[in-house]
């Protein structure tokens, strides 16, 4: 995120899409590109030049999922960053691998961030990388938290749906200190209640993602906040071990105690 504020752009606000895996967020994140004009039109004709030549439609994920053996796989195992303005301000969107075996690049994502959005199936429900995904949010101390409801369209938009699965997942977030500021239905595939409200969930009437996003705040200055240390790795030296990372918040000095979580 410094690239984007050493170019002089200050309200740069970096979020991170997290969720269990195949429940939307590459395509949220593709969405969000494409309804704001911010994808190059060379990167849609290869994409849609592959959607033609696999036989398949045209998914919004691909737009994220641009490695190879991702496509032959269908999952995310990278975390890749994505860049798009509104008329408040400009955003860094990380997409973070929901598949198990990467959750530690799912954490380097997550620790980049200041605002979180939990994308959890409609469809499925919460599963076990929704809860493994939250509570990483909690223990990174992410204050700022959108809850999205994906994959309405699959269940015919039903509202006693999203209240039911609303109310499971607000409880379980409560219980992880995780308090978020929004819960909102939407169909990233159809771009229901992203850009635009409305459609067909009309007994909606909080905002739209954009709308949610553009009302969050930047962050405070990172050293007045706790230490945030995501460990990288660890390396043995002179029979001591050696826990190597960045500081992303607070600030550390020899002979401090510290928490390593979890």
């Amino acid at each position: 995120m410094e690239e984007l504020r050493s170019r002089g752009v200050e309200a740069t606000l970096p979020i991170v899409i997290v969720g269990h895996i195949d429940h939307g967020k590459s395509t949220l994140i593709g969405r969000l590109l494409y309804d704001t004009d911010s994808l190059p039109s060379d990167i849609m004709e290869e994409i849609e030049q592959g959607m033609k030549e696999s036989g398949k439609p045209a998914e919004f994920a691909y737009i994220i999922d641009h490695l190879e053996e991702e496509r032959m796989e269908k999952m995310t195992i990278d975390t890749a960053q994505s860049f798009f303005k509104t008329d408040k301000r400009h955003y860094a969107i990380i997409d973070t691998p929901g598949h198990m075996e990467f959750i530690k690049s799912m954490i380097t994502g997550t620790s980049q961030a200041e605002t979180a959005i939990l994308i959890v199936s409609a469809l499925e429900g919460m599963e076990e990388q929704t809860k493994r995904h939250a509570y990483i949010l909690g223990m990174l101390g992410l204050k700022q938290v959108i809850l999205a409801i994906n994959k309405m369209d699959m269940v015919n938009y039903s509202h006693d749906r999203f209240e039911e699965l609303k109310s499971k997942l607000l409880s379980f977030l409560h219980s992880l200190e995780i308090k978020p500021n929004y819960a909102i239905p939407i169909s990233a595939r159809l771009g229901d209640n992203i850009a635009r409200a409305g459609g067909n969930m009309r007994w909606y009437n909080g905002p739209t993602i954009f709308e949610a996003l553009d009302k969050l705040e930047t962050k405070e200055d990172p050293v007045a906040k706790p230490l945030r240390f995501p460990i990288q790795d660890t390396y043995i030296s002179d029979q001591k071990k050696i826990l190597v990372g960045r500081v992303l918040s607070g600030k550390v000095q020899r002979g401090d105690e510290v928490v390593i979580l979890p």
